[in-house]
């Protein structure tokens, strides 16, 4: 009896100081990507000159825009971005400090390594997306027609182009880690992410048409990469399975 009340969460707070503390927490969080945002801000020029790197070498620079308030919202479009990024250990920080109260005892020691590579996971993905994909992908795409035509890129089209497929790549890279971490808490396990492969695949790509760009060489670079995560979380699973009743007990 006394270790299944060892085993309670810690506090059991009414819905009004749940919602309370949500909003609290939400509020944070918004405070930091603002702080995030105007730390940015004053560097938005190196920033863009980032993100035109993976752009094929001719190209670098010449990117156009077509009305006066375009250059200017697309400062804050980079800046936003880059005040997201630098505020996510934050605001995951205070996700964990929201339910961290709700959680079993043997549940809070998976969170903090979940935060972590998630972290982790998320900056690889993102990464992969702009030292790999978008080098790769922008070349293709930008080269199909050969000399036929001649591409006049906006800054906006090219900066939402760029920020949707690091996101996208971020988020999808985050796969092994909540694939872990179900596993670690006995919601799903290894037989289950066999025996429903094929649905999977399925899912994966229209999960990879919703989130990247509306063309099929997209799709397939992201759709490619979520199969080989898929596969790498089915031995995450079956390895977080093996050792769950050891970290319960």
């Amino acid at each position: 009896m006394s270790e299944k009340l060892n085993n309670v969460p810690e506090e059991e707070l009414p819905v009004t100081e749940h919602i309370e503390e949500l909003r609290q927490r939400l509020f944070k969080s918004f405070i930091a990507v603002v702080v995030g945002f105007l730390i940015a801000w004053p560097f938005k020029k190196k920033i863009l000159l980032f993100l035109e790197r993976p752009l094929p070498e001719n190209l670098q620079g010449k990117l156009i825009f077509l009305s006066p308030p375009e250059a200017f919202f697309t400062a804050l479009k980079v800046s936003f971005f880059a005040g997201i990024l630098i505020s996510l250990p934050y605001v995951l920080y205070q996700v964990w400090r929201f339910v961290e109260p709700g959680l079993y005892e043997h549940e809070k020691k998976f969170i903090l390594p979940f935060m972590f590579f998630s972290i982790l996971f998320f900056f690889s993905g993102a990464a992969f997306a702009y030292f790999v994909i978008l080098p790769f992908g922008l070349r293709f795409l930008l080269g199909f027609m050969g000399d036929l035509l001649t591409p006049q890129i906006t800054i906006s089209s090219y900066i939402s182009f760029v920020i949707q497929m690091i996101l996208a790549f971020g988020f999808v890279f985050l796969l092994p880690v909540v694939v872990w971490l179900l596993s670690k808490l006995g919601v799903i396990n290894y037989r289950m992410l066999e025996k429903n492969r094929k649905i999977a695949i399925l899912v994966i790509f229209i999960v990879a048409a919703v989130l990247t760009p509306p063309d099929a060489f997209s799709q397939v670079m992201m759709a490619l990469p979520l199969l080989a995560l898929y596969e790498l979380s089915i031995w995450i699973s079956k390895f977080a399975g093996r050792n769950r009743e050891e970290d319960i007990y």
